[in-house]
C-alpha cells in the first residue's frame, strides 16, 4: 500500500532499467531503522550517480500496524534529509517510496528476502537485521549490504553489479573488474586478478602500439630508399 493507502502490487516499482535499493523498516523504530536509513542516505548523497535517473529506492515497513499516513511522514523526513546533503541535486518526488502492507504480504516479502523479526511485546519494539537489499531493475536479489554504514563506493559497485552493468561510465565497469565483495567484511575490496587482467591488458595494448610503431618506421624507412 502506498502512501496515498493505494494497493498495488510491488512489481510496480520495478522498471526493468533500474536497480533498487529496498530497505525493510518499521517507521516508529526507535533505533536500528533510523540509523540504517540515515547511513543510507549518506552514503547516496555522496554517489555521482541520480536516484530516480540511475536508481531507484524503496522502503517498506515490515509492521503491519503501520499506516500510510506514518509511511508519507517518514519518507518527507528521509528525503528532506537527502535533500539537505544533496542541495542542488534534489531527488525525483516519486523516487524514493515509502510503503506499508497487509501481515500475509509482509511475510512473504519478509521470507524471499531472508528478513527475520521478533516481536518484543513488553518493549513493543522489533528485534531485526540491519541491511539494505540491492536488487535487478527485474526484483531479483543481487546484493545485501549490511550494517548502518554504507560506503559511496559499495553502494556505486553494487548498483552498477545488479544493473550489469547498464548504469554508469565505462571507468565504473573498469573498477567493477577490479574489485570484488568480500562476504566476510561485508564490503567491498580490491580484486587481485582483476588488476592483474587489467595490467595485461594495458601491456598488451603498449606492445601492440610498439610494434605498429616500428612497423610503421620500417615502411618509412624503405619507402625512403626506394625513393632515391
Amino acid at each position: 500500500t502506498d502512501m496515498d493507502g493505494r494497493s498495488a502490487p510491488l512489481a510496480e516499482h520495478f522498471d526493468g532499467v533500474r536497480p533498487v535499493l529496498l530497505v525493510l523498516a518499521y517507521y516508529r523504530c526507535p533505533t536500528l531503522c533510523g540509523l540504517v536509513l540515515r547511513g543510507l542516505v549518506s552514503g547516496m548523497a555522496k554517489l555521482d550517480y541520480r536516484l530516480g535517473e540511475h536508481y531507484r529506492a524503496l522502503t517498506v515497513s515490515f509492521d503491519p500496524r503501520d499506516t500510510p499516513d506514518a509511511a508519507a511522514r517518514k519518507r518527507k523526513a528521509t528525503l528532506s534529509s537527502l535533500s539537505a546533503l544533496v542541495k542542488a541535486r534534489a531527488p525525483a518526488p516519486d523516487a524514493w517510496p515509502f510503503l506499508t502492507g497487509e501481515p500475509p504480504e509482509l511475510r512473504a516479502l519478509a521470507g524471499d528476502l531472508g528478513f527475520r523479526s521478533a516481536y518484543d511485546a513488553q518493549t513493543d519494539q522489533y528485534a531485526h537485521p540491519a541491511a539494505v537489499f540491492v536488487l535487478t531493475p527485474n526484483g531479483r536479489i543481487s546484493r545485501y549490504l549490511y550494517g548502518i554504514e554504507f560506503s559511496a563506493l559499495d553502494l556505486r559497485l553494487a548498483l552498477l553489479e545488479a544493473s550489469r552493468g547498464q548504469v554508469g561510465t565505462t571507468l565504473d565497469r573498469v573498477l567493477m573488474t577490479c574489485y570484488r565483495y568480500d562476504p566476510a567484511s561485508r564490503r567491498y575490496g580490491p580484486h587481485v586478478a582483476g588488476f592483474l587482467r587489467l595490467g595485461a591488458a594495458g601491456i598488451l595494448t603498449w606492445v601492440v602500439a610498439l610494434l605498429a610503431f616500428f612497423g610503421w618506421r620500417g615502411w618509412r624507412h624503405r619507402k625512403q630508399e626506394g625513393a632515391r
